[in-house]
Order: C-alpha cells, then structure tokens, then sequence
C-alpha cells in the first residue's frame, strides 16, 4: 500500500528521504520495518523521525502524522 504526496502541502525544510520515512510511518510501519523497506538503518530512520518532529514543531511523531493528514500531505 502507498499514499500519494501533495508536495504543495509539504514544508520545504523536510527531505525527500524525509517523507518516505513519514509515509511509512502513516502506514502503521515501526522503525524496523521501515528501515528494511527504504535499505537504511533502523537508527537512521530514528533520525529523520526526530529530525522531522523537530522541525515541524512537535513532541512526537503521532503529532506529525496527525499533521500530515489534517494538511492533507498525503491524497
């Protein structure tokens, strides 16, 4: 399963590499399985997770994903 992204509604601090890592969040995946899905380590994605929550301004990635889907970041 994927979701499509709504690049207008995308902030320009986050990464392409970023938003796969959200999309696979929103799809329900843990850190593992999205690092074995996109071929980097789980501490990595750990890192885009934190990094994103960070910019965006929230406390954690619920937030974030709660966002994503509000704004309408994903179609």
């Amino acid at each position: 399963m994927t979701i499509q992204i709504n690049e207008e509604h995308l902030q320009d601090s986050i990464s392409t590499r970023e938003v796969e890592v959200l999309q696979l969040i929103s799809l329900g995946y843990c850190n593992k399985e999205i690092a074995d899905q996109l071929f980097i380590s789980r501490l990595t994605v750990e890192t885009h997770r934190r990094n994103m929550v960070k910019k965006m301004g929230f406390r954690n990635a619920y937030q974030l994903v709660v966002w994503a889907f509000k704004e309408r970041v994903f179609v």
